[in-house]
């Protein structure tokens, strides 16, 4: 039977549609800094069964939030912490949402939904116990626990953000597989289900995170790349320290393959998009005098830095295509952006001074 002209006409329409809307998708500049991008971060507090790791759940958490806001700038109602069961200490912590539930997960990410904008970037850390066997890997929380596939349902609704996720517990691998996507920076505790002991990767990550401590580069921001280096490194001297067999390896993916890595180079597998992952907002009001905030001068700096973070990030992105370009083809492309660089740096630091000065 022959099919109507124009029922041919619109699957034709609808499959030039459905390639375009994936070619967009798979060309959308991800974790690109533009002068009016916001950071999210997300803290998932686990339940425990012992009051000693509950507290020690605790401590970290707050402690990370704390981190967050004074370190790096983000406003306080940016940083949404669930912790525990929503034990007697909760109402007395005002920064503490409420419990981490899978009710309330579902609605802090919902909230998060309508407050966030295209090109966003939302951080979700994971602390507390994993757990995994043949059918499931789950995040332990008060009431059912929540899988990996689950959590991966909800980041769905998150298609137009830019995300990345920490997961410190044990047996996160397979949980941390279920969330890999393109354009998704995900770092993992472990490296497999097997590896289903307490980890010690929070501690390193708050002591990445303090004072920017893991910022190899020293631009004064810290990167995902640089935070699973850091923890990694610290990781593995720990337990050489204890005289231990590793029970945790640190791994990481961001090409969307669900293979984590323990050893990632961005030339080869997987770091590149973490290499550009920040985790410091551009946050100038926080910092500068509160009577230049929504000035011509705010202004004007604001589109600077991030006009320079957007140069820095695309000399990263240049420097990964160097084996695949001629000497003369990448030079070509790199010699303007180092120039464009340092023009709009030195703008930046003399639009600074000016304003410490006068202020």
């Amino acid at each position: 039977m022959k099919m109507p002209a124009l029922r041919i006409l619109c699957l034709i329409a609808a499959m030039v549609l459905a390639f375009l809307s994936n070619a967009e998708s798979q060309s959308r500049a991800y974790f690109l800094p533009r002068p009016d991008t916001q950071k999210f971060a997300v803290i998932f507090g686990g339940a425990a069964a012992d009051e000693t790791y509950q507290a020690q759940f605790r401590q970290w958490t707050l402690k990370l939030q704390g981190i967050l806001v004074r370190d790096y700038g983000y406003p306080a109602d940016h940083v949404t912490l669930l912790l525990g069961r929503g034990d007697s200490e909760a109402p007395t912590i005002p920064t503490i949402a409420g419990p981490c539930r899978q009710e309330t997960i579902l609605a802090a990410m919902e909230r998060l939904q309508k407050k966030v904008r295209a090109g966003d970037q939302i951080t979700i850390f994971f602390v507390g116990h994993g757990t995994s066997d043949d059918q499931d890997a789950k995040f332990v929380i008060a009431g059912p626990d929540i899988t990996g596939v689950k959590f991966a349902e909800i980041l769905e609704g998150f298609p137009d953000q830019d995300l990345a996720v920490v997961n410190t517990t044990s047996s996160s691998h397979p949980f941390c597989s279920a969330l890999s996507a393109p354009g998704r920076v995900i770092v993992c505790a472990t490296r497999s289900a097997a590896e289903k002991y307490d980890t010690i990767f929070p501690r390193f990550l708050l002591a990445a995170l303090e004072s920017h401590a893991a910022d190899r580069d020293k631009n004064r921001r810290v990167s995902l790349f640089e935070t699973f280096l850091f923890v990694q490194k610290k990781v593995k001297v720990w337990y050489a320290d204890q005289n231990r067999l590793p029970s945790e390896h640190p791994s990481l993916d961001d090409n969307g393959d669900g293979r984590l890595q323990t050893d990632p180079d961005p030339a080869r597998n997987d770091g590149g998009l973490a290499q550009i992952a920040e985790v410091d907002p551009l946050a100038l009001a926080t910092f500068l005098p509160q009577t230049i905030v929504g000035g011509p001068a705010f202004e004007t700096l604001r589109n600077l830095t991030a006009r320079v973070r957007a140069l820095e990030r695309s000399i990263v992105l240049m420097r990964h295509q160097k084996t695949e370009m001629s000497n003369r083809d990448y030079w070509q492309q790199m010699e303007p952006l180092l120039i464009d660089l340092a023009r709009s740096s030195r703008r930046m630091r003399n639009l600074r001074a000016d304003i410490q000065k006068e202020f």
